[in-house]
């Protein structure tokens, strides 16, 4: 699934812009994590160590395990935040402020569908053939989601062309 979200990323970046600030979304989801309606999972570099292994010992010989555990071979730390279910007012104070956390990043990628909106931004290396630090946010659904890490361009067109 991870595949399939990330392989547009890589093919329709558009303007070059700059990098997502772990620090300013660090921050954002440190200031809201405690808020009502407001559900925050932050796994850090030995989180994720660990969620690799775990995937590894279950079940380390499927062709689609194997597949996602080369994709997120260079993933350092996974954040998410939900605040679907907060009161409207903070909801729109919370989006507000990841705009604002995200306003000089580069743009990959925007999906608008009956309403809804869908983006993603990150950080390319065309000439190291990596995206680097993805931040995958739906405002309107009240989610936001960071992958900290380099991912290697070729590994994902690789399982995306399965």
């Amino acid at each position: 699934m991870l595949a399939v979200i990330m392989l547009p990323v890589f093919c329709l970046a558009e303007t070059p812009g700059g990098k997502v600030s772990k620090r300013k979304v660090a921050s954002v989801m440190s200031q809201y994590k405690n808020k009502t309606g407001v559900e925050v999972i932050d796994l850090g570099w030995l989180g994720t160590s660990l969620l690799k292994g775990v995937m590894r010992v279950a079940d380390g010989n499927d062709k689609d395990t194997k597949e996602a555990l080369m994709m997120m071979k260079g993933l350092k730390g996974i954040s998410v935040m939900s605040y679907e279910d907060s009161d409207p007012s903070l909801k729109a104070q919370i989006s507000s402020r990841l705009e604002s956390a995200l306003k000089d990043a580069e743009l990959f990628m925007e999906v608008k569908d009956e309403g809804e909106n869908l983006r993603i931004y990150g950080s390319v290396d065309e000439k190291r053939g990596t995206v680097s630090d993805v931040a995958i946010f739906a405002p309107k659904d009240g989610a936001f989601v960071f992958l900290s890490g380099t991912f290697s361009m070729d590994d994902i067109a690789k399982i995306a062309a399965k």
